[in-house]
């Protein structure tokens, strides 16, 4: 195996990989508790972002409610049912924090960066994650024929495109790209890159989609709509791995943390997940409706 830092990142997909997919069929509170974890994790890697900028976040506020996310999600996995507590909780979460600055941020403590960094890592931490938990049980919600492997295509569906794009986008860019995307944002990404990310992503999507999606109950899709899927799949994905990378630009640090060795933080390692799954959950849901 390698040594340094591609040897960190081998062995930590090597053990979390497999890991990961165990708990995506399980479902439930194995998935749960997973996601629970991770949105928590990753909304104190945002509140650090935030206080390098001279912002304090209410983390004993945001962490809690980051994980109640799919918590929820596992208590009501149907969309329609967790939508009710979820904007319940949103607006517990606002309020909340809204009223909490008054006394702890006011006067000289910036009470207004203050409450609106509290509720977006929140949201973006925990909010987003839930939708793992609502994606691997859609196709329960619509047939009892539903089993756990249709539930874990869907989710492993976004998850695959979004990585194996990422992994065309480094490859050709690294090797092939001149032309930079954003240079601003994130100097290394290349034109090239980018585009070959979609390709990969589209691929990888059409391949999915042929062996594995169209037989979903309620939510399968045939390969030509995968592919589609695949390509505004793998543009958000960058979309979100720029967006990480202006957060940690501006804070600047180079990752986010260090729970994952070789590969930084919870944020590092989720940031286009974090808009690839919410979206391709509501893509399953919008193509199923025009069925």
């Amino acid at each position: 195996m390698p040594k340094g830092e591609l040897g960190r990142r081998i062995a930590v997909a090597i053990v979390g990989i497999p890991i990961a997919l165990t708990l995506i069929y399980l479902g439930g509170w194995a998935l749960g508790l997973l996601m629970a974890a991770a949105a928590g994790v990753g909304a104190a890697e945002y509140y650090s972002f935030a206080r390098a900028r001279g912002v304090e976040p209410l983390v004993w506020i945001g962490v809690p409610a980051a994980a109640a996310f799919p918590i929820l999600a596992t208590t009501h996995p149907s969309y329609s049912d967790f939508s009710e507590p979820a904007m319940t909780l949103v607006l517990t979460l606002v309020l909340f924090s809204m009223a909490a600055v008054l006394w702890i941020r006011w006067p000289g403590g910036n009470p207004m960066a203050v409450a609106a960094s509290t509720v977006t890592g929140a949201l973006y931490a925990g909010g987003t994650l839930a939708f793992w938990v609502l994606l691997r049980h859609l196709p329960e919600t619509a047939s009892e024929t539903a089993t756990a492997a249709h539930g874990t295509a869907l989710v492993v569906f976004p998850i695959a495109v979004t990585w194996v794009g990422d992994t065309f986008a480094y490859f050709f860019g690294t090797r092939f790209g001149k032309s930079k995307l954003l240079e601003a944002v994130s100097p290394k990404k290349t034109l090239l890159g980018g585009l070959s990310g979609l390709a990969g992503s589209m691929l990888t999507a059409g391949f999915l989609g042929y062996v594995w999606l169209e037989s979903v109950p309620g939510y399968g899709v045939s390969w030509i709509w995968a592919v589609g899927l695949g390509l505004v799949l793998g543009a958000l994905g960058q979309v979100g791995d720029l967006a990480e990378s202006v957060l940690k630009r501006e804070s600047g640090v180079k990752d986010s943390g260090t729970i994952l060795p070789g590969h930084g933080g919870v944020l590092d390692r989720l940031d286009a997940l974090y808009f690839t799954v919410p979206v391709g959950f509501l893509m399953f849901l919008w193509i199923a409706r025009l069925g």
